[in-house]
């Protein structure tokens, strides 16, 4: 399988080409408007095939595309590959508006061809199989930063969508139940906190961006029985007045325990298939239109 790589900034080669080249049965052409960042990156996982305008790859056979541009490229440069019938990944946000991703799904749509969005926390081994349990009572997200307020687009699209994503795990969030803080720092936001209560399950999101330092924690809670994560790595079960630790096993390796592994194995599958879960599907616009939402009640 054929994969071009668009985009070899600080995502693509810290988060998925250290997976991606030791993936089987792959083979990948780098493309970058970056002569020297392409020189340098092919170099360095020896890969022969390069380009620098994205266009050219029509010109090559390939079996689908990776777009790791910045997020305002993403809608124009995955309308293309679609267009001629290639399987497309992109980065999230897959665009910066709701109106054009519902173009890009429709596309999807008419064109039967595969538009897969990068949501890594989707796939986060530690704590996926617990997501699934129907005695599911309370689920909170929050994802922290320092000293980092911004414009409402760019602190809700670019960053709070893990955040909203990851608990859209119904892929139908009702922006008429949902109870909103947003707090400002001057024109810039700095917190926002949401919640909701769903088919029986209380959520809660949170991003404050002038929080004591960078982190993120999740916590879910059963019936007497709870989970509390403060990493990727480990966390804490607490059942009938006990405490037991919850730990991956230490050798697993650091982009897998953030779900990039699982992401991208669920990505090349989609390639060879040539289809997208209906459910992901359905995720993918409800996150971008609940974003969308959540920008005007800002």
């Amino acid at each position: 399988m054929r994969i071009a790589v668009i985009g070899l900034g600080d995502i693509a080669t810290k988060a998925y080409l250290p997976l991606l080249t030791r993936m089987p049965n792959l083979e990948f052409i780098f493309c970058t408007r970056n002569p020297e960042k392409l020189a340098a990156v092919a170099g360095e996982y020896r890969i022969a095939e390069t380009c620098r305008d994205y266009r050219e790859l029509l010109k090559i056979n390939i079996d689908g595309v990776m777009i790791h541009t910045s997020s305002e490229t993403h809608a124009a440069i995955a309308t293309f590959f679609m267009e001629q019938g290639t399987p497309v990944f992109v980065d999230k946000p897959a665009t910066l508006n709701f109106a054009d991703y519902q173009k890009l799904h429709d596309l999807s749509e008419q064109k039967s061809v595969p538009l897969f969005v990068g949501f890594n926390r989707r796939y986060i081994p530690l704590w996926n199989t617990l997501m699934g349990r129907a005695d599911l009572r309370t689920f909170t997200w929050h994802k922290h930063r320092l000293n980092l307020t911004g414009k409402a687009q760019d602190f809700i699209f670019d960053d709070m969508i893990h955040v909203i994503d990851s608990l859209n795990i119904h892929g139908n969030i009702d922006q008429q139940d949902i109870q909103v803080v947003c707090q400002k720092a001057g024109d810039e936001i700095a917190m926002i906190n949401l919640s909701w209560e769903e088919n029986g399950i209380l959520f809660n999101g949170q991003m404050n961006r002038q929080f004591g330092k960078t982190c993120e924690s999740v916590s879910l809670a059963f019936e007497n029985e709870a989970y509390q994560f403060n990493g990727f790595l480990k966390g804490e079960k607490f059942e009938n007045g006990v405490t037991q630790t919850v730990e991956l096993p230490d050798w697993i390796d650091t982009l897998e325990t953030k779900g990039f592994k699982a992401m991208l194995e669920d990505w090349v599958s989609a390639v060879e298939s040539g289809r997208i879960n209906e459910k992901a599907k359905q995720r993918n616009l409800s996150t971008h239109a609940f974003c969308e939402w959540l920008l005007g009640a800002c």
